[in-house]
């Protein structure tokens, strides 16, 4: 078994040198053997024949396999899938058949098992057809004919015939495989490049457009039942009408919820690429909180570095905490999120304190801080000037952390205004009005009629469920907010766009992949990710290595540009004698 931090040198020698990476390769030209191995050696690395082969023993325990052995075989099949989108070749099984017949060697086909025997292309592609499928009707979690156009009350009776129990099944297995695959290029990594990452991330959903037409009321039937409309009242670059509006955006497909790397720290070079290091797929808007998780969750099996997770409004704030919030805590991460603009302002309560925004304060912070989000983004009766300079005022206010939280979760604050380090002066705290240090604090004009526990015992204990829908681990709104929100957002913005390159991976254009069904849609979005991570790494190897070569040819140039120096014309002096030699002459 192959670990996820196994050293795979030799395999990222293969792929860097392979030449697989020149984008819409014609189709006539040969595969060579080095680019066969190179995609071999993803596929071996994610283990897929191994997993396919347990998964298709436990489907079949109870009856006999039968059957003679394929033509092409599930690793050979995914490797060819592999070889196609590593080139930029659209993801046709009418390619695959292609390559099989016209493009490989005889050595290329016996290291992929696939048996010599003459045959035209007809046949070719019907044993590649068969073999995809093959592979597919193990993982598909949503099986139904995709031969025919059907409506929505003809979709649900095939709906209510599939087994929950084996849907759930057959999604956790093609959630592991497509996983798989990405993952798979982290090995293409050198460990001690990999280790620098220390496991920040942002998540985001982008659109995939299906290769069909959408229901709609002229359209009342499609073949791909299991998409959905995707609705989005514009975008970053869209100035919307005269009067502002945003234009609304159709598309009917899905959503792949990917994971990406994002740099240690805001705005400084990160010194390892920042790959893609897990995927989901769904209809658009469906499990959002859910699938987020289940990236995570197959990202802490596999022993990936835990680190601070970033998301945009769709879900931190909008998720139950039950389901994002608290599973992501006890994984281990700290998050960073904004609001809508409904949730500005004070969001909970607990022990007298009050969370603003996603931190702990004293209940006793003057309105106007309370309310400075709101003001500027909401009212608009302030300008940013104004609001970065309320935020900034709110800190003194800051519930202060008495420990860590302990294994459950549980964490003592106290009010800021106890002890030496205390921050407010208030009446209700005599000690914090006395004191050299007492003119730089921050001074509570009305204490709350009706004290609570902060304000009357040393600390109080707050349980992880307090505030968990809102709470983050940077004060919103903070120059390092920023910098750590707007830095993972431009990281897994620029991945989208890198990853919908109509040079290379093409994730925009379904007119590249049109297998039917949402399992079938799933796998080649798994590629393309796959493949966009593999391109990163070259561009990343190639930077290192024109760095090196940069480096030591400005030594080169230091050492060429070296001057006479009027000391090489120094006389070489006769050693005077010693001065016992001088005494005993």
């Amino acid at each position: 078994m192959i670990s996820p931090y196994d050293s795979t040198d030799e395999a990222l020698e293969r792929l860097l040198n392979s030449g697989a990476f020149g984008g819409r390769s014609g189709a006539a030209r040969p595969i060579s053997d080095p680019v066969v191995l190179a995609a071999r050696s993803i596929v071996a690395a994610a283990r897929i024949g191994e997993r396919i082969a347990q998964w298709r023993a436990a489907d079949v325990k109870d009856r006999h396999a039968g059957g003679r052995p394929p033509s092409i075989d599930d690793n050979a099949i995914v490797t060819l899938l592999v070889l196609l989108v590593l080139e930029g070749s659209p993801l046709f099984v009418t390619n695959i058949a292609h390559a099989i017949e016209h493009r490989l060697g005889d050595e290329a086909k016996s290291l992929l098992g696939i048996r010599q025997y003459a045959a035209d292309g007809d046949d070719w592609y019907d044993r590649s057809w068969r073999a995809v499928h093959r592979l597919l009707s193990v993982i598909d979690p949503y099986p139904a004919p995709h031969k025919r156009r059907m409506s929505v009350d003809e979709f649900k009776v095939i709906e209510a015939l599939r087994d929950l129990n084996e849907v759930r099944r057959r999604e956790d297995r093609l959630n592991e495989f497509a996983n798989a695959l990405v993952k798979a290029t982290w090995l293409m990594v050198p460990r001690d490049i990999r280790r620098r990452w220390k496991g920040n991330i942002c998540v985001d959903a982008t659109p995939v457009k299906a290769f069909a037409r959408g229901y709609s009321p002229r359209v009342p039937k499609t073949v791909e039942n299991d998409a959905g409309w995707y609705v989005r009242e514009g975008d970053h670059r869209d100035t919307g009408d005269k009067k502002g509006r945003t234009v609304p955006k159709y598309l009917f497909g899905w959503e792949a919820t990917i994971v990406i790397a994002s740099t240690n720290a805001p705005h400084s070079p990160a010194d390892f690429p920042l790959l893609a290091t897990g995927m989901t797929f769904d209809k658009p808007g469906f499990n959002v909180a859910e699938n987020a998780m289940m990236v995570f969750h197959s990202m802490r099996e596999d022993g990936m570095p835990v680190g601070v997770a970033v998301g945009d409004r769709a879900y931190w704030p909008l998720a139950q905490a039950e389901k994002l919030q608290l599973p992501m805590r006890a994984l281990g991460y700290a998050n960073v999120n904004d609001y809508q603009d409904n949730q500005l302002g004070i969001q909970t309560g607990h022990g007298g304190g009050i969370m603003v925004e996603g931190s702990w304060y004293c209940p006793s912070m003057p309105t106007p801080l309370i309310e400075a989000s709101i003001d500027y983004r909401v009212k608009k009766t302030i300008d940013e000037v104004m609001w970065k300079k309320r935020i900034a005022a709110r800190t003194p206010y800051m519930l202060h952390s008495k420990e860590s939280p302990d294994s459950d979760g549980y964490q003592p604050l106290r009010c800021p205004a106890v002890g030496a380090s205390a921050t407010v002066a208030c009446p209700l705290r005599p000690e914090s009005m006395k004191g050299e240090r007492v003119v730089l604090r921050s001074r509570v004009a009305t204490p709350p009629e009706h004290v609570d526990r902060i304000c009357r015992q040393t600390s109080v204990s707050f349980p992880p469920t307090a505030g968990a829908k809102y709470r983050q681990d940077i004060q919103y709104g903070t120059e390092e907010w920023h910098e750590m929100y707007a830095t993972a957002r431009n990281t897994i913005e620029g991945f989208n766009g890198f990853i919908k390159d109509g040079a290379h991976e093409a994730l925009a254009d379904p007119t590249r992949r049109r297998l039917r069904g949402r399992a079938a849609q799933h796998l080649l979005i798994a590629l393309l990710v796959m493949a966009a991570n593999v391109r990163k790494i070259r561009a990343f190897m190639e930077g290192l290595k024109a760095t090196s070569k940069e480096k030591q040819q400005r030594a080169q140039r230091r050492q060429n540009r070296k001057r006479e120096s009027l000391t090489n014309f120094l006389p070489v002096m006769a050693r005077p004698p010693d001065y016992e030699e001088v005494i005993s002459s």
